[in-house]
């Protein structure tokens, strides 16, 4: 029985806890309580209530983690607050009376957020319930206690705890040592460390094929041992808390109690990251970043009272220190994860070396030294070579790969490819990484099975999938061998009723003067991110790997911008994609769009040249820039006011924040006599607005002149929502990926229709992206959308275009030479 096959699928509670949550928050949303409008704004505040003092492992990370996540959640309106009640420094008594002391002399918020991490800190607040304007919303992880749990219940608080977490370390422990496991608890002779206990109990017993041998409080070394020899053989033990978690150091610690047993070859299994820091080997570690971001979004969500009582959150992955290594050898069945791996490969080279040394010194027996090192020297390169095999999926690692070819072996290679999977990112993000690695154990074995002769494949960051070709082992055309071979792994798969992952290319030439394959891995995934910026439109992409001396595609990037923003109308021009009624697919306005053709390089797409400009800071001058051409293009049309309405331009949010910029946007209208309603502005960034007062300023500016502002890309993150409520807006673009989930997921077509009524009576115009079929126009007609963009109703055209397909609707039906030129652009 595998790991997989043992345990409830990963991620479903978490999944029904996400669905749950944006279903409420849209109801909310669109309610007409002013109110719940007002608790969504980013003036959020959160208190975190922790027991122990910093220093303290489990609650640093917690801290840390929930304090990153409430500040990507809320940008810099939130307000964020911990209190620590100093459990372990002080008695309970005067750690009570002086957490009350500086909490009644704090201003907290009885609309905010509250989070408990741990039983003190729960007791705390239900003893002190009445005496303090406690948050409403109130988040508790950690609970061991039973009577709190109930306690904690009945006041509403919502509780996250991390029982399949132990199931599933249980279960690990199970499928690679055989059934039945004999298991001894430790713990510490603490009334938190028993109630940690008691629950890890409860789990033992209901996890099949466990036996629970004994349980040892305030355990040293010396007991441990003694009562291992007594117990069955095979006997495991696992690690509930510790007395110190880490925190103290020297004599006693449960670092130096488990490095002791570790001398001993005695492995100490657990559940949390922290205790793996201090000397436990591993098992089904809980992700505390995960259980963070969890409780923020409880604490945070305008549906708090529709979140369950309690929600369970699962394990990741498995992880395991590498130093025991040997013992998981040839458990290929359980997909384990290594860490401190380079650690133990130094572990493995100093004791190859003392071997030397020791040859050296032992002269008399020399021959029978050397037989014994040659022995060592290969086990050695074989437990080197397994932990550069990710045992998930038995693939060797990118490290194999930089260590079968490193210096002159690699001129061995001719060719280099990188496999990477759209899907990949959006699994990980829905289901989590155990469900990831079961479908790509699927698509990988495939790849495998159908791999040409001599060709190898290696294993790299983020699942994406490394190729070798050596020379001489391929045809003449390596780029349609490839995509032969891509294609003959999907229809298999296909055949086989298997889900089909669809598999993009980036390939490249080893140069001869390579002696490392750093540029050339670092060319392809410059070339990975080129395709995913280009929307994955085409399967396969050849790159040129940087020589000596020579520049990356990002520093040539860099430096054409940094010259070109000096002249840019000599490669930068702008086009124009129309936005469409689409009651009657009359135009209502076009949006202009940057492109970029190099004397040279050919066509650059924006989404490798648009980030650059940010990155150098050039964002303000560069939309000035299209905006003085937008205007000049629209004052020498003729009567445009009487066939076009409005011109869109992208601003970014360090133009818009500039204190001249409204001024500036005016005399540019003024000069060239276009009423200012001709203008309209959409601000392209979200997730960077720290400042919206300053921000709802400059709009209110620009809108007090009479030009239109747009809220770009809506949908996509919870600050793009918080400006909604408050920026002074006139229109709204929703995501197209909205629209293309909204045609797959019925949930998602009911999310697309609230948000459009939510706009409606916010009286804004609404502008749907990514209209690509009429059944999207037919349904957004249903909806009363207002404008439609996309390329079924027309792609970006040239600006001299433009006039020819839309002007001339005063003299003859617009739609004759409209379709004239779709039929014409399609083909």
């Amino acid at each position: 029985m595998s790991v997989t096959s043992a345990m409830p699928r990963p991620g479903r509670r978490r999944i029904m806890l996400l669905v749950v949550l944006w279903a409420a928050g849209l109801l909310l949303a669109v309610g007409p309580a002013p109110s719940r409008a007002n608790e969504a704004a980013g003036d959020a505040s959160l208190l975190l209530l922790t027991s122990y003092h910093q220093g303290y492992r489990w609650n640093d990370d917690i801290v840390a983690s929930v304090e990153a996540r409430f500040a990507h959640e809320t940008a810099t309106a939130g307000r964020f607050q911990v209190e620590y009640l100093d459990a372990l420094r002080l008695p309970g008594h005067l750690a009570d009376e002086a957490l009350l002391a500086r909490l009644q002399q704090a201003s907290l918020d009885p609309r905010g957020s509250l989070i408990l991490t741990d039983d003190p800190a729960m007791a705390f607040y239900l003893r002190y319930r009445d005496a303090l304007p406690w948050p409403e919303k109130v988040v508790a992880l950690g609970l061991n206690d039973d009577l709190l749990r109930v306690e904690a219940e009945a006041a509403g608080v919502k509780s996250l705890k991390s029982y399949p977490v132990m199931a599933q370390s249980l279960n690990m422990l199970v499928d690679t040592f055989g059934a039945p496991l004999h298991l001894i608890l430790l713990g510490e002779n603490t009334e938190h460390a028993y109630n940690v206990i008691d629950d890890m109990t409860e789990v033992v017993g209901s996890v099949r094929d466990v036996q629970l041998v004994d349980v040892i409080h305030g355990w040293t070394p010396e007991l441990v041992l003694d009562r291992l020899a007594r117990s069955p053989p095979g006997t495991r033990l696992y690690m509930q808390g510790g007395r110190d978690s880490g925190w103290n150091e020297g004599p006693g610690s449960t670092a130096e109690r488990l490095e002791a047993l570790a001398r001993q070859k005695v492995p100490v299994f657990c559940h949390f990251a922290f205790q793996m820091a201090v000397g436990c080997a591993g098992g089904a570690i809980l992700d505390i970043e995960f259980l963070a971001h969890a409780a923020v979004e409880v604490a945070l969500t305008p549906a708090f009272e529709l979140v369950p009582a309690s929600s369970s959150i699962m394990a990741q992955r498995y992880l395991i220190h590498a130093r025991w290594y040997q013992l998981f050898d040839g458990k290929e069945h359980v997909a384990f994860q290594w860490v401190g791996v380079r650690g133990r490969l130094e572990q493995l080279t100093r004791g190859y070396q003392q071997a030397v040394v020791g040859m050296v010194a032992v002269t008399l027996t020399g021959l029978l030294v050397a037989v014994m090192l040659l022995l060592s020297r290969f086990s050695s390169l074989r437990r080197r070579r397994r932990l550069m095999v990710d045992d998930r999926f038995q693939l060797p690692t990118r490290m194999a790969l930089e260590s079968d070819y490193q210096g002159p072996r690699c001129a061995e290679i001719e060719w280099l490819f990188l496999l990477a999977a759209p899907e990949v990112i959006r699994y990980r993000r829905r289901l989590g990484n155990m469900c990831l690695e079961a479908l790509l154990r699927s698509s990988l074995d495939a790849l495998s099975a159908h791999l040409p002769k001599g060709w190898r494949l290696y294993i790299g960051k983020d699942e994406r999938i490394i190729g070798a070709i050596p020379a001489h082992v391929h045809g003449p055309d390596v780029e349609s061998q490839l995509d032969s071979y891509l294609a003959l792994v999907c229809k298999r798969q296909q055949a086989a009723n298997e889900k089909v992952l669809h598999w993009y290319a980036c390939v490249t030439l080893v140069p001869a003067h390579t002696s490392n394959l750093n540029a050339c891995l670092s060319a392809l995934d410059e070339g990975m991110q080129r395709l995913e910026g280009e929307g994955w439109v085409r399967p396969i992409l050849r790159v040129v790997a940087a020589g000596p001396y020579q520049e990356t595609h990002l520093r040539w990037l860099c430096r054409q911008v940094g010259v070109l923003i000096e002249e840019p109308d000599t490669q930068w021009r702008l086009v124009a994609q129309p936005k469409l009624a689409p009651p009657n697919r009359s135009l209502v306005g076009v949006e202009m769009l940057i492109r970029w053709r190099h004397p040279e390089a050919g066509d650059i797409p924006p989404a490798d040249f648009l980030p650059v400009i940010l990155m150098l800071g050039l964002a303000e001058r560069f939309d000035r820039w299209v905006i003085k051409q937008a205007l000049d293009w629209l004052a020498s049309l003729v009567a445009p006011t009487e066939w076009l309405h409005c011109v869109s331009v992208n601003v970014h949010l360090s133009s818009l924040l500039a204190e001249d910029f409204p001024d500036y946007v005016s005399q540019q209208l003024a000069l060239r006599g276009i009423a200012p309603e001709c203008l309209e502005l959409e601000l392209v960034e979200h997730e960077n607005v720290d400042d919206v007062e300053q921000v709802q300023r400059q709009m209110l500016a620009l809108r007090e002149r009479g030009i239109g502002i747009a809220l770009d890309d809506f949908g996509s993150g919870y600050t793009a929502f918080n400006l909604l409520q408050r920026l002074p807006l006139t229109s709204i673009k929703l995501d197209y990926s909205l629209l293309h989930a909204a045609r797959r997921f019925d949930q998602a077509r009911q999310a697309y229709a609230a948000l459009v009524g939510l706009c409606h009576r916010m009286e804004l115009c609404v502008v749907a992206e990514g209209v690509e079929t009429i059944e999207d126009a037919s349904w957004l007609v249903m909806l009363g959308v207002q404008e439609g963009q996309g390329y079924f109703f027309a792609p970006p055209m040239e600006l001299g275009e433009v006039a020819d397909v839309y002007g001339t609707c005063l003299q003859r039906p617009s739609s004759v030479n409209r379709l004239a030129y779709l039929v014409d652009r399609r083909g």
